[in-house]
């Protein structure tokens, strides 16, 4: 649905996106995560359209964006990270206005209109003033203007910024939801968010693709050391003999149990029968992955080694 190849793009000297190809299918949530600068912004402004890339292709449902911008374009979805709202419009009228723009007139447009509002929970502020309404309701408006053509494609830049806990379950919650029969890419800084939301993720840095795989994948290839959950008992003497072993590593502890990593040869069973063979009592002991944002630190903090 959303394919992008060679994709470069220069700033003068200086190179914001360096030969990024990937492809995003409907019924995919693809996620663009890296630090600032990594390339993330150029590259939705190249799949929107608002950037002209100086080198690659952009096709959205198999149309060029460079040459058949007009029919890519009826594809696509867009929410911004700053939403561009009237606020002397009420909700129903900004997405009446979006919905015309888009070329809905009649009973379409009333219907597309009605399904929006209620599929984005705006019906108790369809005649509220977009000046009036809180920054979760303005971007649940943002997001209706977006579905209101109901586009394959989806592309949603930061959506979850500058909400409040509560408003970001909201939004999230609604792109579960729209997302199972659209092709969406989503740019975040929030990684936990990336982990819940996308079946991809690319990890970009300084232009380039580092990673590009589902974020369990990522965190399996990237767990050098096995790591482990232990609960044991009485604790202090688990951690004596856990350090008496130069192959397992205490990396974090709380009130109920540890976080071990094992250098090779050792296993979970060797860690068992260690404790086991000095009195400790074993309550609990199972894998644990990295998460999301271990895994984007690790990336980039490889990248900067010389």
């Amino acid at each position: 649905m959303i394919e992008v190849r060679n994709l470069s793009h220069r700033y003068g000297p200086v190179r914001a996106v360096r030969d990024l190809s990937f492809r995003v299918e409907r019924g995919q949530v693809l996620g663009l995560l890296g630090p600032n600068g990594a390339g993330q912004s150029t590259t939705m402004r190249a799949v929107v359209g608002l950037l002209t890339p100086s080198r690659g292709q952009v096709l959205i449902g198999g149309h060029d964006l460079a040459t058949e911008s007009a029919s890519a374009r009826r594809l696509l979805g867009y929410l911004p990270e700053q939403v561009p709202l009237y606020l002397e419009l009420t909700v129903e009228e900004f997405i009446s206005f979006a919905a015309k723009a888009r070329g809905l007139s009649g009973a379409p447009l009333k219907e597309a209109v009605d399904r929006v509002i209620e599929g984005c929970g705006l019906t108790e502020m369809r005649r509220r003033l977009i000046g009036y309404c809180s920054r979760g309701y303005r971007q649940r408006t943002g997001l209706a203007q977006a579905l209101v053509a109901d586009p394959p494609a989806l592309i949603l830049d930061e959506p979850t910024v500058g909400l409040d806990p509560r408003q970001v379950a909201g939004i999230r919650d609604l792109i579960e939801e729209v997302a199972k029969d659209k092709a969406v890419i989503l740019s975040t800084h929030i990684l936990p968010e990336a982990s819940r939301l996308c079946d991809r993720v690319l990890i970009l840095d300084r232009g380039v693709c580092r990673a590009d795989d589902t974020p369990a994948a990522l965190s399996k290839a990237l767990s050098e050391r096995p790591r482990m959950r232990l609960v044991a008992r009485p604790r202090g003497q688990v951690q004596d003999h856990l350090a008496r072993n130069e192959a397992i590593h205490v990396i974090a502890s709380d009130d109920t149990g540890l976080e071990i990593e094992l250098d090779a040869p050792v296993t979970p069973s060797d860690v068992v029968r260690l404790l086991v063979e000095h009195g400790c009592s074993v309550d609990e002991i199972r894998p644990e992955r990295k998460g999301l944002e271990e895994v984007f630190l690790e990336l980039v903090a490889r990248e900067d080694q010389p």
